[in-house]
């Protein structure tokens, strides 16, 4: 669907965080009395660690400075209702514009995070927490949302390089900022270059490809790694090629879903890497009418031990018509 969820579930967040089996600090815990960790393991807890601490920027710095702290320079960005922008200057007016209560506290709570073989980038997904002041003697509102981010690593911290918020319902609508404007990326294919980057292009090109040829929900389950993930519109996950599959329903049922990527991003081992892009979606309304929806998405790719490249979480948001 290219827009795909959240219900917290605080058990599957703490079981699915380090390799599906620990929760965020056990990898850690004791670690004096145990074998060091490998770099790899290393990396992997870095990356959580620096997921789980965005809370603490925003209540250091404020929720635009602290949020917009993690980004990379070059982040490609991804709100829900506007086009993809890219900098670190235009998501950081993006989040600034955002009209949270006074008082609001914001958390991440990382379902899952995995870094890639050099240790230099990774990504993570899960949810994202709002828990809204109420007035005196009212229970303070919640709102749960979803996130993917892509991550770099350079020589003092984790940045994010590519950031989705996905959502369960519809976002407060929000104008893109005139001083984002100009960072918006242009709705054209992402051009062709050479070694992993163009591996991960070229994969999602043929996702898409498949789609028209065998349908959303074949074509979805056909890309997926075996321990895929997309959000569902109810909030929940799913998981694996088959129950993705089965989630878009019988062949045809669901309308035509075209997309192509205009950036991407890989890692210098060559083992993860993402895609951003735009998608349309048509299809008939109850009446016979015809509807067009328009979104945009964030992909992670990895590469498998058959040399394949297959996505291990997507999803993404609306974007205005184009």
């Amino acid at each position: 669907m290219r827009i795909i969820p959240v219900v917290i579930v605080a058990a599957l967040a703490a079981s699915a965080c380090h390799r599906g089996a620990s929760s965020p600090g056990s990898s850690f815990a004791g670690a004096s009395l145990l074998t060091p960790l490998s770099e790899a393991e290393e990396a992997h807890d870095a990356l959580l660690r620096a997921d789980l601490g965005r809370a603490d920027s925003v209540t250091r710095l404020g929720f635009a400075s602290g949020f917009a702290s993690n980004f990379a320079t070059d982040v490609v960005y991804l709100r829900g209702g506007l086009p993809i922008v890219r900098g670190r200057d235009a998501a950081t007016t993006i989040v600034r514009a955002e009209s949270l209560a006074a008082g609001t506290a914001v958390r991440w709570q990382p379902v899952r995070a995995e870094a890639s073989a050099d240790g230099r980038s990774g990504y993570s997904y899960g949810y994202t927490i709002l828990s809204m002041p109420a007035a005196a003697g009212a229970t303070p509102a919640i709102r749960v949302d979803r996130y993917i981010s892509f991550w770099r690593r350079d020589s003092t911290a984790w940045r994010i390089a590519a950031y989705a918020e996905t959502y369960g319902a519809p976002p407060p609508p929000l104008a893109l900022p005139v001083a984002a404007a100009g960072a918006a990326v242009s709705d054209l294919p992402m051009l062709r270059t050479r070694g992993p980057l163009e591996q991960v292009r070229a994969a999602d090109t043929a996702f898409s490809a498949l789609a028209q040829r065998v349908g959303t929900g074949r074509a979805f389950g056909d890309f997926a790694a075996e321990n895929a993930q997309i959000f569902s519109t109810p909030g929940e996950f799913i998981t694996g090629p088959n129950a993705i599959s089965e989630s878009f329903g019988p062949s045809g049922s669901s309308g035509a879903l075209v997309w192509h990527p205009v950036a991407g991003g890989v890692a210098e081992s060559g083992d993860l890497g993402f895609t951003v892009g735009n998608a349309v979606f048509t299809g008939l309304r109850e009446d016979g009418g015809q509807v067009v929806r328009y979104s945009k998405y964030l992909t992670v790719w990895k590469k498998q031990h058959d040399g394949r490249w297959r996505y291990v979480v997507d999803g993404g948001s609306a974007r205005p018509n184009q």
